[in-house]
């Protein structure tokens, strides 16, 4: 199961946090969501709440990523899944 929370814009525009796991149907409605939010490219994906992405989920990440959007927070595992080139570097220790 995977909670999406939108966050309202802030100083850093909008954000949406991921709690759970990005597998199966919910890889597309991740997919909906970024898709309607009238903030993307300049979006902002909260990943400290996600535990495991599956094959799909770490893709739909990786294109998210290379569409200009930001990855934050994520966990070791899930930079590991995203790859060497993951940009969340100095993000993580936000949780």
């Amino acid at each position: 199961m995977l909670r999406i929370n939108k966050r309202p814009a802030g100083p850093d525009g909008a954000a949406i946090a991921l709690e759970g796991r990005l597998v199966g149907p919910w890889v597309d409605e991740l997919r909906r969501v970024v898709d309607e939010a009238p903030e993307a490219p300049g979006l902002t994906i909260d990943l400290r709440g996600l535990a495991f992405a599956d094959l799909a989920g770490v893709s739909l990440l990786r294109a998210l990523r290379s569409a200009g959007l930001k990855l934050v927070g994520g966990s070791e595992f899930v930079g590991a899944l995203l790859g060497a080139e993951q940009t969340m570097g100095g993000d993580r220790d936000a949780g």
